[in-house]
């Protein structure tokens, strides 16, 4: 699947970004906005049918994004997005220490 085929959307509640595709919710982040400077991810939620890591680092690269319009700093407590920041170098500039390095 690539990244073009999806949408992402946040939740209305502000602490969930969903992966869409053919406008089906086929996954999602939790995550927390912890004070003026960090985002806090806690869970990765993936359709059965699309279990693939490239969902879960398409939904990461967003999470990115945000941080880096608003200036935070991103940790993950959950381990799969631990991994991506440790394969993704490129995200050093707003992954917390925490994060397997």
């Amino acid at each position: 699947m690539n990244k073009n085929d999806i949408t992402f959307q946040i939740g209305d509640n502000g602490c969930r970004i969903y992966a869409i595709c053919n406008g089906k919710k086929i996954g999602n982040l939790f995550f927390i906005r912890v004070g003026p400077d960090k985002i806090m991810i806690s869970e990765a939620e993936i359709d059965p049918n699309y279990q693939t890591k490239d969902i879960e680092l398409y939904l990461v690269q967003e999470i990115i994004n945000m941080a880096r319009e608003q200036h935070r700093k991103v940790m993950s407590i959950c381990p799969y997005i631990s991994q991506i920041f440790i394969e993704h170098p490129e995200f050093d500039d707003v992954r917390m220490l925490n994060n397997g390095r």
